[in-house]
């Protein structure tokens, strides 16, 4: 599963000298869905964080606010795509391509996410999506690390194993203080060795986004994690670290109901 992770905020209100703030009951409804949602997002719950989302682009869109509302289609989006629900995120998102009025980093973050959608079923429009986030992003680029991630996949995609280590290695250099990107970027560079037939530096790297993701406690990345880390050792031929994949895809797939 691929991962963007970019933290959404309501804005806070607040009182300009001594003059009260009026807040008319049409802005309040839309915040007010825009904080519930990201405490379901915070509580896991993700099936109603998609409706409050829902719930807040409405009233954004009533009041006319197109920074509250790009801030719901991105997290709808983000809600949708955790769902499986593919079709809905894509809908949410492609109307900040189409209109000027949001903003241009909110436009490259809608950019990557539809990339992100698009990686295993359309790879060229995700290379185009992705060099159109590029291009929305102003500098400093609050979103280069996930971009070099993404391209680091593509490359893999393509089976340019060289240009898909050195963009891994520019992530992971600059996820210091981004632990899911961090892993994703060790994920990446495993998979890169694998290619390459070094199973040994693909296993070591693989555990070490193994042990940052059992950090993060999502379970989908664990997945694709241990069915790496089963690919390294059939390569390997390791009967040991077979079973022992296995065992934690076996173990997961009692959870969340996938197939190893």
């Amino acid at each position: 599963m691929n991962r963007v992770w970019v933290f959404l905020f309501c804005a806070v209100l607040t009182a300009c000298g001594t003059a009260p703030v009026v807040t008319s009951p049409a802005r309040i409804f839309a915040e007010r869905s825009h904080r519930m949602a990201l405490q379901a997002i915070q509580d896991g719950r993700i099936e109603s964080a998609e409706g409050e989302w829902q719930q807040a682009l409405r009233g954004y869109q009533a009041i006319d606010d197109w920074r509250g509302q790009g801030m719901a289609r991105l997290g709808l989006a983000q809600a949708s795509q955790r769902l499986g629900r593919g079709v809905q995120a894509e809908q949410a998102l492609m109307p900040m391509l189409q209109e000027g009025e949001f903003l241009p980093d909110q436009q490259a973050q809608a950019a990557l996410q539809l990339a992100q959608l698009a990686v295993r079923q359309d790879l060229p429009r995700a290379e185009q999506l992705l060099a159109q986030a590029r291009l929305n992003c102003a500098a400093p680029c609050f979103l280069v690390v996930q971009m070099d991630n993404l391209a680091a996949q593509l490359a893999l995609a393509r089976g340019d194993a060289s240009a898909a280590a050195q963009f891994a290695a520019q992530a992971l250099d600059g996820a210091k203080e981004l632990p899911a990107e961090r892993a994703f970027s060790r994920r990446l560079l495993a998979e890169v060795a694998l290619q390459q037939g070094r199973w040994h530096d693909a296993e070591s790297q693989l555990m070490q986004a193994i042990d940052s993701d059992r950090n993060s406690a999502e379970p989908i990345w664990l997945l694709d994690d241990y069915r790496l880390l089963l690919r390294i050792a059939k390569e390997k031929g390791d009967i040991a670290l077979q079973k022992k994949a296995q065992a934690h895809l076996g173990s997961l797939c009692a959870a969340i109901e996938c197939s190893p």
